[in-house]
Parts: C-alpha cells; sequence; structure tokens
C-alpha cells in the first residue's frame, strides 16, 4: 500500500514552497520561502517578493526606521522537527519574529511534492525538493554563555541554515512589526531586530550567506571553524559593522561535525 504520509527519515533535504493559502482564502505564490531540514534540526526563512534590498549596509545601525520596519515583517525560524501521533511540529528554538501559535502541521504527499495543512491554523502550503544531494547532513545547538545567545547551524548537502538569537527574548503577545512600531528608539529597535536567520550555499570551502533576515550578513561568508569537539567559530560583525570571529560552545550534535566546517580543527594543545 502506498504511504501517504511521509515519516521524518524522508524530510531531510531542502524544500521551496510554492504555495501557501490562508484560511481567508488570500493565496501567496510570490514569497521565498525556503526550508532546510536536517535529520530533525532544521532552519526556515520566509521573505516577500517586494522585501527591501538595503546596499551597502555593515550592520543594522546604518538602516533608517522605515527601513527597519520592513524588516521587521520577514519571518525566520530554526529549531528541531518532532513526529508525535502521524502530526509533524516544528519547535522553534530561534524565532525572528515569536508568535503564541504552536507551528504544527500534517504532511502528506503529492508525487515529490509535501502538501502542508495546519493544526493550529487554518492555512495550506505546497513544498516541492529541491534537486541538490541530501548528504552531507549534520547540525550543532550552540550557546554563548557571555551574552545568553543560543544558535543553531546545519547542513544538508551544498544547503546551509544558520540563526542566532536575540541576547534577550522577545514576547509573543504581538507581531513584530507592532513591537518596533512601538519602541521608545531606534536603539531599541535595533536589538528587537537583532536575530539571524540566514541561508546560503557550500561551494568547495567557502560558505556563503544567500538570504538573511540581516541585509549586512547577504553576501558574507560564514567561515565555520571547530574548535576541537566543543566550540565553533562562525564569521560574525559586531554592532558597528566591524568583522570578527564569534565563539559558539557547542551543546548538541547531531550528524558528523567535520562537514559543518571550512576551516580545520587546531591541533590538540595548538
Amino acid at each position: 500500500m502506498t504511504r501517504t504520509s511521509p515519516d521524518l527519515l524522508e524530510l531531510p533535504g531542502v524544500w521551496h514552497r510554492s504555495l501557501l493559502v490562508n484560511g481567508d482564502g488570500t493565496r501567496d505564490v510570490t514569497s521565498t520561502v525556503t526550508w532546510v531540514q536536517g535529520a530533525t534540526r532544521y532552519a526556515d526563512l520566509r521573505q516577500t517578493a517586494d522585501r527591501p534590498h538595503p546596499r551597502g549596509s555593515r550592520s543594522l545601525g546604518d538602516l533608517t526606521f522605515g527601513q527597519l520596519l520592513d524588516l521587521a515583517r520577514q519571518e525566520g525560524f530554526a529549531g528541531q522537527l518532532h513526529h508525535v501521533d502521524s502530526a509533524f511540529h516544528w519547535k522553534r528554538g530561534i524565532d525572528f519574529a515569536p508568535t503564541s501559535v504552536p507551528d504544527a502541521g500534517l504532511l502528506t504527499w503529492r508525487g515529490p511534492m509535501l502538501v502542508e495543512k495546519g493544526l493550529h491554523a487554518p492555512y495550506i502550503e505546497h513544498w516541492r525538493p529541491d534537486t541538490d544531494a541530501v548528504t552531507p547532513c549534520a547540525a550543532v545547538e550552540l550557546t554563548d554563555p557571555q551574552s545568553g545567545s543560543v544558535a543553531l547551524l546545519v547542513r544538508t548537502g551544498s544547503w546551509f541554515g544558520y540563526a542566532r538569537s536575540r541576547s534577550e527574548p522577545l514576547p509573543n503577545h504581538a507581531p513584530l512589526a507592532e513591537l518596533v512600531a512601538g519602541a521608545a528608539d531606534l536603539g531599541r529597535v535595533r536589538e528587537m531586530l537583532d536575530c539571524e536567520v540566514s541561508l546560503g550555499r557550500v561551494v568547495g570551502d567557502r560558505w556563503t550567506v544567500g538570504r538573511s533576515t540581516l541585509p549586512h550578513r547577504e553576501t558574507r561568508t560564514l567561515a565555520p571553524g571547530l574548535l576541537g569537539s566543543a566550540g565553533l567559530l562562525i564569521s560574525d560583525t559586531d554592532a558597528s559593522g566591524v568583522p570578527y570571529a564569534r565563539r559558539w560552545e557547542i551543546t548538541a550534535v547531531e550528524g558528523p561535525c567535520d562537514v559543518l566546517a571550512s576551516i580545520p580543527a587546531p591541533e590538540a594543545g595548538s
């Protein structure tokens, strides 16, 4: 008998959304939505076709209030996918635009395409698989004890997703755009938006960000480098736009860590 619903083992890969039908019947076929799925960890980035592309910015500090407000209309999240009682639950450990509605749905096959029907919100999404290979496949969860931020890096084939949380979580009682519009000053707005969800491709040893919730991260290289088995360096920029290597502690591993580094781990004792 042909199964109509996938199991978790069939989902690693990269999926592009071709259709969203909301509960009120409105449809979206123009937004760029990509879901990078590892064995269980994942990253998902959703941006409208008319999103602005601020050129030449080095940090959020280079953007006007209007440009920052436009960024607040993006969606991006990452975490771990669970399959429970025939439903799939996307746990959002990192969420650019937090919501109180749990992210869960039923998935069914329609040929090679996945159809997702929401459990806690009325929507239907069509997901089409990328043609890239699904190996290598690995992920790590990360923490920065100094700032309190957490992060996740997942790779599937030549695709990667990298997500970093804010230092302090945002409330989920209102849309991010509303919180930004009501912020007291630009400094607070930048704090609200300082959450990264980036997707990109690996070519050789170069990890290049293609799309990101943070415009100044696009076209940059991630340059992940292992620090033994306990740490990872990620190329980042500070609040002024100055590049630096951000040091993370690895808290969870999924798959072979060596495929998550463009820079070899240093020798023991070095």
